[in-house]
C-alpha cells in the first residue's frame, strides 16, 4: 500500500465496540477488490469516533490496496475542488493525457488562469478518467474525513465518480459529523446510492466502556465506575478518552470522586473558562485559523510571538491543543466550544482580521474568500476585490456555484456595477442570471454597451426557455444601435452587430411565436461574405431561417456551405449547427455530416457531453434522412445512453426523438413510443424545431403499431403547428407525405389528395428531387386505379436520381401495389422486389415487412440470406465494435462516447457473441471495417 497524507499515523487510543462497523467496511473493500466500486459513509455526532474508525479501517487495508489517498476537510471551509486536490496531489501527472487533461483546471492553480471559463462537466469528466487511470494497477481507496466541511465541487465529483464506479476497483470512505447543518445535495446523492453503505456510529455502551477502562487503567475498574463513565461521557469516545487520561493520574480508590470532578471540568469544558487572558486570545485565534503558523496566530491574537508560545503551552497542558504539525485543537469539540464562548462581534472581528492577514501574506484569493463569505453585512472595498478575484478563479476551474456565492456578496456593495452583474449572470442559475442581466440593461444607456449584454441575455435564455423575451431584448438593442449610429458603423461596431443579429436569429427560431417575426425582420437582409466567425454564424442562421421559410434549396444550401470554409468549430458551434439543417434538407448530406462530425469531435475532445448529445442526435436524424439507418441507430442509441447515464431524460428532447425515429424503422414502434413518452419539457408545444420532429416520430410509431387514427391525429396536429410557426419547408416535417400515404390506405382519397397537393405546392418552391419525388409519390398514393401508375413511375424515376433511398423504396412499394391492383402482377413483383432490396440494404425493417407481405400477395418469392450477423447488433454495440475494429482501446472508446469502460466491455462481449468472433483481431473482417479509416 502507498500511504499518502499521513494515513499511517492515525489518532492514538484503543478502538473498542466498533467491530460491526469495521466488518461492514471490510465487506465493501472486498467488493471493491473484486472490481465493483463501493462507498461507505460513516456518520455520527462530534467525538463519536468516526476518524478512529476510518484510520483503523485504513490500517486493515494495508497491503490489500494498491494505493490509499486521504484528505481531511478543514472546519474553516475551503475553495472549489480543494478536497480533490488534497486527495490527488501526491499522484496526479502534471501533464495528463486523454480526457484526464480536462481535470487540470481543478488540480493545478496555475492552469486555471487563462481567462476562459471551464465547463463543470468537462472537469468532472477529466477527474473521473484520472481516477480510473489510478485503478489500472489495482484497488484504490479514497478516504475523506470530516466530509461535512468538504467543498461542494469535490463532493459533486465523488458523486459523479461513484455513478461510474460499478466496474472500478474503488472504495470511497467518507466520515461525516452529524448534528450541524443539513448535508448538501451532492452528499445526499452519495448517501442515497445503492452501492453506498451508510454506517451510523452509536454511542459506546457499558460493555465497551468497561473493556476500555480495563485496558487503560492500572487497576481493574468496578462495574459501577464503568457505568458512571458511560453515563458521564454519554458513551462519547472523545470525552471518554479525556476522562481516562485524568483517571490514570488518580489512585484507584479516588477514581469515583475524581470522575465527579472530571464531569465538571472535562465534560462540561469549564477548562476553557479558567484560561488566562492571553490563553483565551490565542485559543480564539487558533479557532479562527486552525493549522496556521505561529506568526499568523500571534498576529491575530494581537500579542507578541513569545507570549503566544507561552499561551500555547498553557493550552497544551490542558490537553486542548495538539502537538503535531500546524497549530490546532485536539478535536473540533474544543474548537466549537471556543467559538461558542466567543461573542459574535468578537468572532466577526477575528474573521475579518484573519482574512486581512491572509490577504497581506499573499494567500490565494479563493482561500481568503472562505473567511470573507462567513462575515455578515456588506464587504469592504478590498474584500469585494478579493471576492471578485476568487469568483473569476472559481469560474475558470469549472466551479460556477462557488463563483456565484462570491459575487452575491460583491453585489451587496456593487449592485450597480454592470461588469459584476454580467459576471454574476454567467455563473448563476439561469433564472437568477437573467434577472441580473435585466438589471444591467436598465443601468446602461449607451447602445454600444447595451448590445453585448443583450447578446449574453439571449444565449442565457436558451436554457431558461426565455427566448421570446430574449427576442424582444436583442431586437430593441439592435434598433437602438442603428438609431444612434446610423450606417456609419466602425469595424468593431459592425462585428458586434453581426453577432447580435445571429443571436437574434437563434432566439427568434427557438419558439413558434417569434419565428414569423424573425422571418419578417430578416426577409431582405443580404447574407454576409462569411469572412469572420461572426459572419459565418450569421450565415448559418440565415440559411436555417431560409430553409424553414422555404426559400429555394439551392440558395440556402450555398449560404450554408460558406460556413464550412473554416474546417473548425467556432464559438458555441451555432454556425455549424445552423448550417447543418438547410444542408441536409437540401440533400447535401455530405456537407451536413461534415459539419456535424466537427461538432461531435469537438464535444468529445472538450468533454462536453451535452453538446455531444445534441450534435450526435442531430447527426442520427441526418443519417436516417440519407437512408443509413444503421448509423442512425448507432448515433441515436449512443447519445441516449449518455442521456440515461446522466439522468438528463427530463431536460433534453433530441436524443429521444432520434432514437424513436430509428426504433420505428427497426420494427420496434412500442419501444419508440415509450422513449418519446419520457419527454417532459415544459411548454414543449411552443418550440419550433424539436416539437415538429417529435410529432412526426410519434405519428410514425403509432402507424407502425397499428393505430392509423392516432397517427393521423399527430400528423394533423403537426400541420396546424407548422402553420402557426410559419414553417413552409416541405421536407422539414413532411406530415403531408405520411398523411397522403396513410389516407390512401384507408380509402380516404379526397383528404389524401388535399394533403398531397399541399406538399406539391411547397415542393415546387423548394426544388429538390427528394421533395418533387415525394410530392409525386403522395399524389400516386391517393390516385384511383390505373391513373396511379404513371404518377408513381415518375416518382420512382425522380427519387432514384436523389439520395432519398427510403422514399424511393416507399415509391417502389406504392407502384408495385398499384400495378397489382391494375392486374399487372409481373410488373408489380419487379417493383416490390426493388422496394424490398432497397429496404434490406438500408436496414429499414418496417418497409421490409410491408414490401415482403405485398410481394407474397403478388405471387413473388422472398429471397433468403439477405441478413448478416452484423445486422443483429444494437446501435451501441455496432458503434463500440466499429471503434474497436479500428484499433481504439476500451478506454479510448469509453472516453469518446462518454460511457464507462464496463459499459464498453459489455457491448463488446455481446458483439463478439453475435458476430461469432473470439476477439478484436477478428472484428474488422466480421464488420468489413477498414482499420485505417477514421472511427465515427
Amino acid at each position: 500500500m502507498v500511504a499518502d497524507q499521513g494515513v499511517q499515523s492515525g489518532p492514538p487510543g484503543r478502538l473498542v465496540g466498533r467491530e460491526p462497523e469495521l466488518a461492514r467496511i471490510a465487506d465493501a473493500a472486498r467488493a471493491a477488490r473484486g472490481g465493483s466500486g463501493r462507498a461507505v459513509l460513516l456518520r455520527g455526532p462530534a467525538g463519536i469516533g468516526k476518524t478512529e474508525v476510518l484510520f483503523s479501517a485504513l490500517a486493515e487495508l494495508d497491503g490489500r490496496a494498491t494505493r490509499v489517498l486521504f484528505a481531511h476537510c478543514p472546519e474553516t471551509g475551503t475553495g472549489a475542488y480543494a478536497a480533490v486536490r488534497a486527495l490527488l496531489a501526491p499522484v496526479h501527472d502534471p501533464e495528463p493525457t486523454g480526457s484526464a487533461r480536462l481535470a487540470l483546471p481543478a488540480l493545478s492553480p496555475e492552469r486555471a488562469g487563462d481567462g476562459a471559463a471551464t465547463g463543470t462537466y468537462a472537469v468532472l469528466h477529466g477527474l473521473h478518467w484520472l481516477v480510473a487511470d489510478l485503478t489500472g494497477d489495482g484497488p484504490l481507496v479514497l478516504a475523506v474525513d470530516d466530509v461535512q466541511w468538504c467543498d461542494e465541487n469535490s463532493l459533486r465529483f465523488l458523486a459523479f465518480l461513484l455513478r461510474r464506479a460499478e466496474e472500478l476497483p474503488l472504495l470511497v470512505l467518507l466520515a461525516q459529523r452529524t448534528g450541524g447543518t443539513a448535508p448538501g445535495e451532492a452528499l445526499g446523492e452519495i448517501a442515497a446510492m445503492p452501492w453506498c453503505d451508510t454506517v451510523d456510529l452509536p454511542a459506546l455502551g457499558e460493555g465497551p466502556v468497561a473493556e476500555l477502562l480495563d485496558a487503560e487503567l492500572p487497576a481493574p475498574p468496578g462495574p459501577e465506575l464503568a457505568a458512571r463513565c458511560a453515563q458521564v461521557t454519554g458513551g462519547n469516545p472523545f470525552l471518554l478518552g479525556r476522562v481516562l487520561r485524568r483517571l490514570r493520574e488518580a489512585p484507584a480508590e479516588d477514581a469515583a470522586e475524581r470522575l465527579d470532578e472530571l464531569h465538571r471540568t472535562v465534560v462540561l469544558r469549564s477548562l476553557l473558562d479558567r484560561l488566562s487572558e492571553r490563553g483565551v486570545a490565542v485559543a480564539r485565534a487558533v479557532a479562527t485559523l486552525p493549522g496556521e503558523r505561529l506568526e499568523l496566530i500571534a498576529a491575530l491574537a494581537g500579542i507578541h510571538q513569545r507570549m503566544a508560545v507561552v499561551a500555547l503551552r498553557e493550552l497544551r497542558d490542558r490537553d486542548l491543543v495538539g502537538t503535531g504539525g500546524g497549530i490546532g485543537f485536539v478535536h473540533d469539540f474544543v474548537r466549537q466550544a471556543v467559538l461558542d464562548r466567543t461573542p459574535p462581534a468578537e468572532l466577526e472581528r477575528l474573521r475579518e482580521r484573519a482574512a486581512m492577514l491572509l490577504n497581506d501574506a499573499g494567500r490565494p484569493a479563493e482561500e481568503v474568500a472562505v473567511l470573507l463569505l462567513q462575515l455578515p453585512g456588506a464587504p469592504q472595498p478590498w474584500m469585494a476585490g478579493v471576492l471578485r478575484d476568487a469568483a473569476t478563479r472559481a469560474e475558470q476551474r469549472g466551479a460556477p456555484g462557488t463563483a456565484a456565492r462570491c459575487l452575491d456578496r460583491v453585489l451587496v456593495v456593487q449592485g450597480t456595477d454592470v461588469a459584476v452583474l454580467a459576471q454574476a449572470a454567467r455563473v448563476a442559475d439561469p433564472v437568477t442570471g437573467l434577472r441580473y442581466l435585466e438589471r444591467a440593461l436598465e443601468l446602461v444607456d449607451d447602445p454600444r454597451a447595451r448590445l453585448p449584454i443583450a447578446v449574453q441575455y439571449a444565449v442565457a435564455s436558451l436554457s431558461a426557455q426565455n427566448s421570446t423575451r430574449a427576442f424582444e431584448v436583442v431586437s430593441a438593442a439592435l434598433d437602438e444601435l442603428d438609431a444612434a449610429l446610423g450606417p456609419g458603423l466602425g469595424d468593431a461596431d459592425r462585428t458586434l452587430r453581426t453577432l447580435a443579429e445571429s443571436v437574434l436569429l437563434v432566439s427568434g427560431m427557438d419558439e413558434k411565436s417569434t419565428l414569423p417575426r424573425v422571418g419578417a425582420r430578416f426577409r431582405d437582409v443580404a447574407p454576409p461574405a462569411g469572412d469572420t466567425a461572426e459572419e459565418r454564424q450569421l450565415l448559418g442562421m440565415l440559411a436555417s431561417l431560409g430553409a424553414l421559410l422555404n426559400r429555394p434549396a439551392a440558395e440556402v444550401a450555398a449560404q450554408a456551405r460558406s460556413v464550412l470554409r473554416i474546417n473548425d468549430v467556432e464559438g458555441d458551434g451555432f454556425a455549424l449547427l445552423g448550417a447543418s439543417l438547410p444542408l441536409y434538407l437540401a440533400d447535401d448530406n455530405e456537407s451536413a455530416l461534415a459539419a456535424l462530425d466537427l461538432l461531435v469531435g469537438h464535444a468529445q475532445r472538450s468533454g462536453q457531453a451535452w453538446a455531444y448529445c445534441l450534435a450526435s442526435s442531430t447527426r442520427a436524424l441526418v443519417h436516417h434522412w440519407t437512408g443509413d439507418l444503421v448509423e442512425a441507430l448507432a448515433d441515436a442509441q449512443s447519445c441516449y445512453d449518455v442521456l440515461e447515464q446522466e439522468s438528463w431524460t427530463g431536460s433534453m428532447t433530441m436524443p429521444q426523438i432520434a432514437l424513436a425515429t430509428s426504433l420505428t424503422s427497426q420494427g420496434e414502434p412500442e419501444r419508440a413510443t415509450a422513449v418519446l413518452a419520457e419527454i417532459s419539457r415544459a411548454r414543449f408545444e411552443d418550440f419550433a424545431l424539436e416539437y415538429h420532429q417529435f410529432l412526426m416520430a410519434r405519428a410514425r410509431a403509432l402507424e407502425a403499431a397499428g393505430d392509423p387514427d392516432g397517427a393521423l391525429e399527430q400528423l394533423f396536429r403537426c400541420a396546424q403547428s407548422l402553420r402557426e410557426a410559419g414553417i413552409d419547408n416541405p421536407v422539414f416535417a413532411p406530415w403531408w407525405f405520411d398523411a397522403a400515404c396513410l389516407l390512401g390506405d384507408l380509402g380516404r382519397a379526397e383528404e389524401g389528395a388535399r394533403a398531397a397537393e399541399h406538399g406539391a405546392v411547397l415542393a415546387r418552391k423548394w426544388g429538390t428531387r427528394r421533395a418533387r419525388g415525394m410530392a409525386l409519390a403522395a399524389r400516386g398514393a391517393v390516385a384511383a386505379g390505373r391513373a396511379a401508375v404513371p404518377v408513381l413511375s415518375e416518382a420512382v424515376r425522380v427519387l432514384s436520381a436523389s439520395p432519398a433511398k427510403r422514399e424511393q423504396a416507399k415509391a417502389e412499394h406504392l407502384l408495385g401495389r398499384a400495378l397489382l391492383r391494375a392486374g399487372e402482377p409481373e410488373g408489380a413483383r419487379e417493383h416490390l422486389r426493388s422496394a424490398l432490396d432497397l429496404s434490406v440494404l438500408h436496414r429499414d425493417h418496417r418497409q421490409v415487412s410491408a414490401s415482403s407481405a405485398a410481394l407474397l400477395e403478388a405471387g413473388g418469392r422472398l429471397r433468403h440470406g439477405t441478413d448478416s450477423p452484423v445486422h443483429t447488433l444494437s446501435g451501441s454495440e455496432r458503434r463500440v465494435a466499429v471503434r474497436a475494429a479500428a484499433g481504439a482501446t476500451n478506454r479510448e472508446i469509453a472516453e469518446s462516447l462518454f460511457l464507462t469502460v464496463r459499459t464498453v466491455e459489455l457491448h463488446l462481449t455481446s458483439a463478439y457473441r453475435k458476430l461469432g468472433v473470439r476477439g478484436r483481431a477478428e472484428l474488422p473482417a466480421a464488420l468489413a471495417v477498414d482499420p485505417e479509416a477514421p472511427v465515427p
